[in-house]
């Protein structure tokens, strides 16, 4: 059990979700373009759930026209005993799972909208696992963004689909989803949170 001193609580109105983004996101209209602003504040959560809610929460607040990226998914051959079992689980079924590590199947960005890598793309290049960026432009199957962590920050990359497998699943087969391998930053998950410099950080705990 850890005490948390009564200093570090913070207070709620009746909508928690729009004190917590004001607390560590205040001038956001103003100031979401720029890469000092976004690099040094963060949510925190430990469920990815809450972690999609705040996103998509600031992602509405955020102007300017958003495209939405849908995966290819598939059941991977190799995973499964016979080469039936695949068609127990149709395209809709396998679009709607959620993994910790895989972008989901429906991603929708804006220009402005920081996003962190989800995979090792180019090491040497500074494209990371955990590398924070903000996007510049949106492709029709890649996208373009500056890097705002790490030891390349400023440059100008692409970002391509890429296939991504699920791991740990509690499912009896493991997905192979085709996508962009980012997701939205506003929040992220505790753990993600490791290696980062953050100077604003709200620490979001639901029951």
């Amino acid at each position: 059990m850890i005490r948390i001193p009564p200093e570090l609580y913070g207070t709620t109105g009746e909508n928690p979700m729009e004190d917590i983004v004001s607390e560590v996101y205040p001038s956001l209209l103003e100031s979401y373009k720029d890469p000092a602003y976004l690099k040094e504040r963060a949510i925190l959560t430990p469920k990815i759930e809450t972690v999609h809610k705040f996103n998509d929460f600031l992602m509405n607040i955020i102007p300017g026209e958003a495209r939405t990226y849908l995966s290819s998914d598939s059941v991977c051959k190799a995973s499964i005993n016979t080469d039936n079992d695949d068609l127990l689980y149709p395209a809709e079924f396998l679009n709607n799972l959620r993994f910790s590590g895989v972008p989901n199947h429906n991603i929708q960005l804006k220009e402005g909208t920081p996003i962190m890598l989800l995979r090792n793309l180019n090491q040497s290049g500074g494209l990371c696992n955990g590398t924070r960026l903000i996007v510049t432009r949106l492709g029709k199957w890649s996208i373009r963004a500056d890097i705002i962590s790490g030891t390349k920050i400023g440059q100008n990359v692409t970002i391509p689909r890429i296939i991504m497998s699920s791991k740990n699943s509690k499912w009896p087969f493991k997905l192979n989803r085709r996508q962009l391998p980012v997701a939205p930053c506003f929040t992220m998950m505790i753990n993600q949170s490791q290696g980062q410099s953050l100077k604003r950080v709200v620490l979001y705990l639901p029951v």
